[in-house]
């Protein structure tokens, strides 16, 4: 008889207990994490507020629609984008025209924020290559070590930085992630989650992130320089007043 000691593993499909025998794959941690994520979900409506914004998400089986807006000086800006359809601002309700450089700003921006908010789904995009690194110890706890880099059709402006998350054995949470980022001279980025709530079926999580003192470690020595104390943290990930509803 199978128990289970920890909650989150009542989520897991029941395959993988049956795959115990054979190789475990990147693509099978990672749809186990899909699946306690609460993202498998075909169609859902998530609306949060980051910083300055309040984003909506909406996604059913073959589309998805991202959009944020703010009020500034009595103006109010949306900007919205879908799977087929490129980035487009409103102002006070009217559509205006953007440079070229502006809307692929807007656009890498706010593709940032619902990549994070909806991970770890987004692993699951056709551009993303993952493969299984070794397995490591953070603080403990024993996490399986992904690999995450993209191809450069459909893995948008930024698709050649570099990521790896780690993924608690037990839980099937990302507890962990670090990435390399080219974007404004570069960089290298190392989060904790933490504040992980469960709502409507959905976990979410904010982050602690964190800076090398020096630049462009390499990515898997980071979980070494964390419990050493050599991160420097830069800010806090909050993602706040989040809904779930669905159609």
């Amino acid at each position: 008889m199978i128990t289970f000691k920890n909650p989150y593993l009542l989520f897991i499909p029941l395959f993988w207990a049956c795959n115990t025998s054979t190789k475990t794959t990147a693509k099978e941690i990672i749809q186990q994490a899909v699946a306690v994520s609460g993202f498998h979900s075909s169609a859902h409506q998530i609306d949060f507020k980051f910083r300055d914004y309040y984003y909506s998400l909406e996604r059913e089986a073959d589309y998805y629609s991202y959009s944020r807006q703010r009020t500034l000086n009595q103006k109010t800006y949306l900007d919205v984008m879908t799977s087929n359809d490129r980035l487009k601002r409103y102002v006070n309700d009217s559509l205006i025209v953007l440079q070229d450089s502006l809307q692929k700003a807007y656009s890498n921006s706010l593709n940032s924020v619902m990549y994070f908010f909806q991970l770890p789904k987004t692993l699951q995009d056709p551009a993303v290559n993952p493969k299984l690194l070794n397995p490591i110890t953070i603080e403990g706890k024993q996490y399986w070590t992904l690999q995450i880099t993209f191809d450069q059709e459909g893995g948008g402006e930024d698709y050649q930085d570099e990521f790896r998350y780690w993924i608690n054995k037990e839980t099937f949470q990302i507890d962990y992630l670090a990435y390399n980022y080219l974007t404004d001279g570069g960089g290298t980025r190392f989060r904790k989650a933490q504040n992980k709530r469960n709502i409507e079926g959905f976990w979410f999580q904010d982050y602690l992130n964190f800076k090398p003192l020096l630049p462009f470690p390499a990515l898997d020595s980071l979980p070494i320089y964390f419990e050493q104390g050599k991160l420097q943290k830069v800010s806090q990930i909050e993602n706040k007043n989040i809904t779930v509803s669905f159609p």
